[in-house]
């Protein structure tokens, strides 16, 4: 074959050019790169979930999706969301008091005390409020990707708590970002507001003599070895979501989306389910391993703390949780308590 001349050379160039103008730019799938972020600790079980999640993740139709996952590193969740907000990360998951940063709505599924009684409750309330908070939260720019929980919040103490008069005096640790909610506690105790990776050394040098937690996480993070009583009573549910800025959402075509929904949606399931169980198995750990002291409350003490927090209802409502969406919660547990 002869070789070709510069001016054939520059011909069969251009023509190739024009080819690919006509045919169009070639295209390769990329993975999207989202950097998530949980409150919950390396190692916790809400850490592997969201591993697990990455994994799946990583097999969406579109080059897939990866997640860069933070787990107790940004700061407590007024902080996490602060850094969505600017676009430092893209999601997260939160409890009810970081969603309450985006919208004080999500407030019903959590900041009620002792409103909710068991998990048929709690979820029957979110699957009739579910499809309203997410449309607010996307009006706010957040789009909801699926619900999850982590247990009963339960107040562990450094000494024993028999009724609601022995917490008064105490200083009690409070998560950040829901002022209304600590100004209203301030009746009952004296609230310390902290992040929460300060919980352990401030029991320690005796800053906090209580924390209102979930057990998963005061098993993992070792709270009963300086706070070893625990009293058994249900506070609130810990609820929450997977929560995806808007702005990350739509950068995904429309096939990942369906993807990470149906994905997404599994595995809140296994979330919840998990959780709960581990709600159960901390306790038996630290009673067997840390010396916990569960403590239990006569019916008198239990009526005593419940009529309490019925006369509180009116300053929640409004204040804490708005109006409209404290009414729905209440009304949904009336029907499910009327059908049970």
């Amino acid at each position: 074959m002869k070789a070709m001349t510069t001016i054939q050379l520059n011909a069969w160039f251009r023509a190739a050019l024009t080819g690919v103008l006509l045919v169009g730019p070639v295209t390769f799938a990329q993975a999207a790169n989202f950097k998530v972020a949980t409150v919950a600790p390396p190692g916790t079980s809400f850490h592997k979930h969201l591993e697990d999640l990455s994994a799946e993740w990583e097999k969406a139709p579109g080059g897939g999706v990866k997640l860069n996952i933070y787990p107790g590193t940004q700061g407590g969740e007024s902080q996490i969301v602060r850094r969505m907000r600017v676009n430092q990360i893209q999601g997260a998951m939160l409890t009810a008091i970081g969603m309450s940063q985006i919208d004080e709505s999500a407030a019903a599924l959590q900041l009620m005390p002792m409103e909710f009684r068991n998990w048929g409750e709690v979820d029957f309330v979110r699957d009739k409020l579910e499809s309203q908070l997410e449309e607010i939260f996307l009006k706010a720019g957040y789009v909801v990707l699926f619900w999850g929980d982590a247990g009963w919040v339960r107040f562990f103490s450094t000494k024993p708590i028999n009724n609601i008069n022995d917490l008064k005096g105490m200083r009690v640790y409070a998560a950040s970002g829901s002022p209304e909610a600590v100004k209203i506690l301030k009746e009952y105790y004296n609230p310390v507001e902290l992040e929460p990776d300060k919980i352990l050394l401030s029991l320690r040098n005796g800053m906090i003599d209580a924390v209102p937690i979930p057990p998963f996480l005061a098993n993992f993070s070792q709270v009963a070895t300086k706070a070893d009583n625990m009293l058994d009573m249900k506070w609130a549910p810990v609820a929450g979501a997977m929560v995806l800025t808007k702005k990350a959402w739509d950068s995904l075509a429309p096939d990942t989306q369906k993807y990470l929904r149906e994905t997404g949606q599994r595995a809140g399931e296994k979330i919840r389910k998990d959780s709960r169980r581990e709600d159960d198995e901390a306790i038996e750990a630290m009673v067997a391993k840390q010396g916990l002291k569960v403590t239990k409350l006569s019916d008198a003490a239990d009526k005593e703390w419940r009529d309490e927090m019925i006369r509180l209802n009116p300053k929640i409502r409004g204040n804490v949780v708005p109006e409209q969406m404290f009414d729905s919660a209440q009304a949904a547990l009336k029907e499910y308590r009327a059908k049970k």
